[in-house]
């Protein structure tokens, strides 16, 4: 008689050109290893946090956010909005365009100037005057980014010809004299970030390093001899995180900055996925929160990816109806997360508790690795998976999973079989299918929309050698 053997359930978004090789996909999922040993599975994949409403504007889309020390700012449409603690929103200017728009704030006294930027135009928001201004200064061509290092504001020309800073902490102030362009090697800039105590100025084909040497013009010098050979494919796609940088390459991979250099960390099965998208409009943003410190990289054409540093594994987050993740933004303030959508000007709230999208279904799903004989074909008895069930609320009625399987790759698929995952308190449910065919390799299937966790720890099957 055939006995319970452990299939892998676990892992990270691994979908090949060559399905057969490997179809993996991990949706609404964070993989997380254990910790310790005693656990009834060495990893299992966590419930990601769903959202509810937490505010609302009047303009769409969110397209920008920032925590200016307490301050939450937001732009939907063409407003600039204070954010409220109690989730009212209160009007205070005017940013035009329909793009992304970044931010970036400096101290003065009693209060900060906060740059917004719209790719053409800067504005300030002076917290202490109250009062928001364009940037008139003839020194200031406009830039799709800012930071903030050393009391300067950092930008880059919107043609890429050069990068500049303002005076120093005077955010409405420039000056032509302070302004550097690609000098290892000509290429037009693209993005610029603050990493420890460097500005990395991003070309189209490479990365240069600059650093603060206190002159008064000329302030920031290229470190000699720190180059690199690739380059940022998005104004956007780059962003601070686990105290290095990770951005979108121009040759299409994912790296990672490691001392002055890049490092490889998307997957080959990532880099076919988006290889026929626009990565010019490709954004990134960071999640950080109850260990997991996620880099996360939204193709609007696309999907959206991330990365978790913590277990160094690929997942995608999606929106019910959508490929992408709906969410524009992500900003922590007070100690919680805050996402804009990019279809309407709400703002939500982030908790591991909410397993819907402010009530639309979340759904959760894992392609598995494939499993086999070696070729040998096999009698599935039976498949157990083991859920954290019994979560789900009295009066909820979807408590249950839908679990399919392929026998070629993932090319087509059985008809799903919908199985319980316990109502409230049944938390000895066993979510099990039996008299499963016969096959050579397997691939399973695994969905959960229900407004609970779903957090997904082991599984096994039941196979047995079967006459060819």
């Amino acid at each position: 008689m055939s006995q319970w053997q452990p299939v892998q359930i676990v892992g990270g978004a691994y979908a090949d050109d060559t399905r057969p090789f490997s179809c993996q996909d991990t949706v609404n999922y964070l993989p997380l290893q254990a910790e310790r040993p005693g656990g009834r599975s060495d990893w299992l994949l966590r419930s990601a946090p769903g959202f509810r409403q937490f505010a609302t504007t009047q303009n769409k889309p969110v397209r920008g956010a920032h925590d200016a020390e307490g301050l939450f700012l937001v732009v939907a449409g063409r407003t600039l909005y204070r954010v409220n603690t109690n989730g009212s929103t209160a009007s205070i200017g005017t940013i035009p365009g329909v793009g992304r728009v970044s931010f970036a704030h400096n101290q003065i006294e009693n209060g900060n100037q906060i740059v917004i930027v719209n790719g053409q135009a800067g504005y300030v928001w002076n917290t202490v005057a109250g009062a928001l201004t364009q940037i008139t200064d003839e020194a200031f061509p406009g830039s799709p980014i800012a930071d903030f290092m050393d009391g300067y504001i950092i930008g880059v020309d919107p043609f890429g010809r050069f990068w500049f800073i303002s005076d120093l902490t005077q955010a409405t102030q420039y000056s032509t004299l302070d302004r550097q362009d690609a000098e290892s090697q000509p290429d037009k800039i693209v993005t610029a970030i603050v990493v420890g105590d460097l500005v990395l100025v991003f070309g189209e084909r490479t990365g240069e390093f600059f650093e603060n040497t206190g002159a008064d013009t000329g302030t920031f010098q290229r470190v000699r001899g720190v180059t690199m050979d690739v380059g940022c494919a998005s104004a956007h796609a780059r962003a601070r995180l686990d105290n290095s940088v990770y951005w979108l390459g121009s040759d299409g991979n994912v790296y990672r900055l490691v001392g002055n250099s890049p490092q490889r960390i998307s997957t080959a099965a990532i880099e076919q996925a988006i290889a026929g998208l626009n990565w010019s409009n490709a954004f990134a943003q960071t999640f950080e929160d109850r260990g997991h410190k996620l880099f996360v990289l939204t193709f609007p054409d696309g999907h959206t990816w991330q990365f978790d540093v913590l277990s160094q594994e690929w997942s995608r987050r999606q929106s019910n109806g959508l490929k992408r993740w709906r969410l524009n933004t992500l900003t922590k303030w007070r100690r919680q997360w805050y996402g804009g959508d990019f279809s309407n000007g709400k703002l939500y709230q982030l908790d591991w508790d909410e397993m819907t999208e402010d009530g639309a279904p979340l759904v959760s799903e894992r392609v598995t690795a494939v499993t086999h004989a070696d070729g040998n074909p096999v009698v599935v008895d039976g498949v157990l998976l083991v859920f954290d069930v019994g979560r789900v609320d009295v009066g909820v009625s979807d408590h249950f999973c839908s679990i399919s399987y392929s026998d070629d790759g993932g090319h087509n698929w059985s008809n799903p079989a919908i199985v319980s995952i316990g109502k409230a308190g049944e938390f000895r449910r066993s979510v099990e299918l039996r008299r499963l065919g016969m096959t050579r390799e397997r691939v399973w299937k695994v969905s959960v929309s229900s407004p609970a966790k779903r957090d997904l720890i082991a599984a096994s099957w039941k196979a047995a050698g079967a006459r060819s």
